[in-house]
């Protein structure tokens, strides 16, 4: 009676604990900012992922990943703000400035201090369908703002083919852009509307299409609302994704517990197929 108390314990054990990973992803880090390491944050909405990275690192400033329909778990970046190639007043937002990270449950805030501003850069998932990235300053600034992807394949209808070398766009508030996901082969399309007018928008070209936008503005506020979807093939085989082991777990668990109980049963059987020995 004991082993099989002790059996039942192990087996509802294991696979509760099994569950834990799948029901915090479902039920609680869902749209909430959540830290992992250092300055290091991720949220995770039905349509997006939102990776802000720590503060050694100067890219993932935010970098915004869209969620494809036909495989939630796979994340393809859709574009990448960069503090190490963004600028100020001139200073560099990732080496010359002084940088605390505060987060809610809906937003993540950004402060950068120094060389007499005070700078707050809002991430925000507001209802799912956007994320917003803005950028709040204590006085009017000239600011120069990377945006990155490997590779965007036009912007605003511009290709390589037409534009082979550095090209300044037609000032405008949008930025409409298609993209190819080298890692998974699959193929995109997002925008990027501002707020306010900027004053130059240029691509940089890179392989078979551009890997920078950048865009300068002189303004104290500056909102980018960036949003996309993918609308490429599914892949012909699944590939692994360490986004899919909470859904893997309670697989393995109860793969290894009918295992286990089979293993049980057949020791058992084989104990009462066992003819006793009598006592002289």
């Amino acid at each position: 009676m004991k082993l099989r108390s002790l059996s039942t314990f192990f087996v509802v054990y294991l696979v509760a604990l099994s569950f834990i990973p799948l029901i915090h992803q479902t039920f609680i880090a869902q749209s909430t900012w959540l830290g992992y390491g250092l300055g290091a944050y991720a949220f995770q909405s039905p349509s997006y992922f939102v990776l802000f990275n720590d503060p050694y690192d100067g890219s993932s400033k935010p970098n915004i990943h869209v969620n494809p329909s036909f495989s939630p778990n796979e994340r393809i970046s859709l574009i990448e703000f960069s503090d190490w190639t963004s600028y100020v007043n001139g200073y560099n937002l990732f080496n010359d400035f002084n940088v605390s990270i505060s987060t809610s449950a809906k937003s993540l805030g950004v402060t950068y201090t120094g060389h007499g501003l005070v700078i707050h850069k809002f991430v925000d998932v507001p209802t799912g369908d956007y994320v917003s990235v803005k950028i709040i300053a204590s006085k009017e600034i000239t600011a120069h703002i990377e945006m990155w992807k490997w590779v965007f394949t036009s912007v605003n209808g511009v290709t390589i083919t037409t534009a082979p070398k550095p090209t300044m766009l037609p000032i405008s508030q949008n930025i409409d852009l298609t993209f190819l996901d080298q890692a998974s082969g699959v193929t995109g399309n997002g925008s990027v509307k501002m707020s306010r007018v900027p004053s130059q928008i240029e691509v940089w070209p890179f392989e078979n299409g551009f890997n920078r936008i950048t865009v300068d503005y002189i303004n104290s506020e500056m909102e980018f609302v960036v949003s996309g979807s993918v609308v490429g093939n599914q892949q012909p085989f699944p590939t692994w994704n360490y986004a899919d082991l909470p859904y893997v777990l309670p697989i393995v668990a109860i793969a290894a517990v009918s295992l286990y109980l089979l293993l049980v049963e057949k020791h058992g059987k084989e104990n009462k197929a066992r003819p006793r020995r009598s006592r002289s």
